[in-house]
């Protein structure tokens, strides 16, 4: 190398430097002018020049000001003028009590006005008219404009910082960058101008070598430098994910359904022999549509044998719940609360044959947001509906499902639904935070589920959380991080095919 000392440079690096040769301070924009490189081309140049010290940055932030607003205790001033007014009819000349009390107490606390009893009523006269009017002087200065804020005078500064605060004016930050090249940076373009290195071979350069007969001078390359990141197009992972249990299910002989967010009550809850008062259906759990009813829902057919195991356990020799069932109750219009609305739909249309299905989908509950808990998610669900069906195959059935999604530590504990019997929950120990973490719920259909929809057969169901899952898939520690739209993280997480030694 003719340059001895430091590696060759690179062209952007070269028109940067040339165009800083012999000036002083030069602005961003100009150095993209008169390099004819884009800014992307300069900004990448001035990084590297930057950290060899071929060149000095220099950055500026510039704050400017500008009125929004007329200040309310200013225009209270010119009202009252040099006399004064009684305090009704100051407040009278303000469109409302808000912006009158503002004027009022902001001129008293900065020693503008006095006020006093005049003729038995109150009375506003003012007090230092001199000092209010060289405020009004200078609020009358960023009318219409900008003023750095190195410009405004020390005396205006709280002042101006208090119309920031109360939205009267506002600030705009622009930042500015200067280059100006360094003795090394002189150095270094002179030697690249006599060192003649070829940047690429082009057939001038060919027939050059051909008629000259020597060896091209060309440019070393640095291999070990970083080459810029490239990001190919993906789904987001969650929907990978989802894609990824549709895989599962369809492996395990199982069909997928479908269907709305928006349910009917009955389906939701009351065909799920769950009561009308129970907590469940109250506002801050569930999200209703104002004013919606679905008026299909009448007290016949399917639906009355549903009320009759409310009220007193129909055919099923169950008690019910023995409370008078409400069929505008039934009515109502939620955003389904889990996908067991569409399972049961599809349980009822089964007409007690034999089937397997599952949904994965939204669904919406009025919950407080937390590491753990989103308003929004998705639930996959299923039933099977077979002879001889029992607790055993249910837990058969999930252990096989989750092991197929690379887990096996996965504990079945005791728990109570109001729709299932016996219930189980399923649980995984989350390692980050040290807890063990619901999944969702299981069990066997009561009775008082199967009967009033005409299934003989038992139905053994689940209704487990997604997200929750796909927390444990990629490591991450809050739930809420899924759907945060933070780019970098969705570039640079790990692939949700490799993660499974994780687990």
């Amino acid at each position: 190398m003719s340059e001895q000392d430091g590696p060759p440079l690179h062209p952007l690096e070269r028109k940067v430097l040339e165009a800083l040769k012999g000036r002083d301070w030069v602005d961003f924009d100009s150095v993209v002018r008169d390099s004819g490189l884009i800014p992307d081309q300069v900004r990448r140049a001035v990084s590297w020049l930057s950290s060899k010290g071929l060149i000095g940055v220099q950055e500026k932030t510039v704050r400017e000001l500008s009125l929004k607003g007329e200040p309310a205790e200013l225009l209270l001033m010119q009202r009252i003028g040099q006399a004064g007014l009684p305090m009704e009819t100051v407040r009278g000349s303000f469109g409302s009590n808000q912006e009158f009390a503002a004027a009022l107490g902001n001129a008293r606390s900065a020693g503008w006005i006095e006020v006093s009893q005049k003729d038995g009523q109150p009375f506003v006269a003012p007090r230092d008219r001199k000092t209010a009017e060289r405020y009004e002087t200078f609020v009358a200065s960023l009318r219409g404009k900008a003023i750095p804020e190195d410009q405004i005078a020390a005396e205006y500064r709280d002042y101006i910082e208090r119309l920031v605060s109360r939205d009267m004016a506002k600030v705009d930050e622009t930042r500015s960058v200067s280059l100006r090249i360094t003795t090394s940076g002189d150095d270094a373009i002179s030697r690249a101008a006599s060192a003649g290195w070829i940047e690429r071979i082009t057939p001038e350069v060919t027939a050059k070598i051909r008629l000259s007969g020597t060896s091209p001078k060309l440019r070393p390359i640095d291999v070990s430098a970083a080459a810029p990141g490239f990001y190919a197009g993906r789904r987001h992972p969650v929907k990978e994910f989802i894609n990824e249990v549709r895989e599962v299910y369809l492996s395990m002989g199982f069909v997928e359904i479908a269907g709305d967010s928006v349910q009917p009550s009955f389906w939701n809850f009351d065909a799920l022999f769950t009561p009308q008062d129970h907590p469940a259906r109250e506002l801050q759990d569930t999200f209703y549509v104002k004013g919606g009813r679905d008026e299909s829902i009448q007290r016949t057919g399917v639906v009355a044998k549903v009320a009759s195991v409310h009220e007193s356990g129909g055919a099923t020799g169950s008690k019910g719940w023995r409370y008078s069932w409400n069929v505008e109750e039934a009515r109502r219009l939620v955003l389904r609360t889990h996908n067991t609305a569409l399972t049961i739909r599809a349980t009822q249309e089964s007409g007690d044959r034999e089937m397997r299905v599952f949904s994965v989908g939204r669904v919406y509950r009025n919950e407080s947001l937390d590491y753990k808990h989103l308003a929004e998610l998705h639930q996959m669900e299923g039933v099977v509906i077979g002879e001889g069906l029992n607790l055993r195959h249910l837990m058969g059935v999930l252990t096989r499902f989750y092991a197929k999604l690379g887990m096996s530590g996965v504990k079945l504990w005791p728990s109570f639904f109001p729709y299932t019997e016996p219930s189980m929950q399923v649980m995984v120990y989350y390692e980050k935070v040290g807890r063990w973490l619901e999944m969702g719920g299981s069990g066997v259909f009561r009775p008082e589920v199967t009967e009033p929809l005409g299934v003989k057969k038992p139905v053994i169901a689940w209704g487990c959380g997604l997200e929750r899952l796909l927390m444990l898939r990629l490591g991450v520690q809050d739930i809420r991080e899924l759907y945060n739209s933070n780019l970098d993280w969705l570039r640079r997480r790990r692939d949700i095919a490799s993660t499974q030694d994780i687990l």
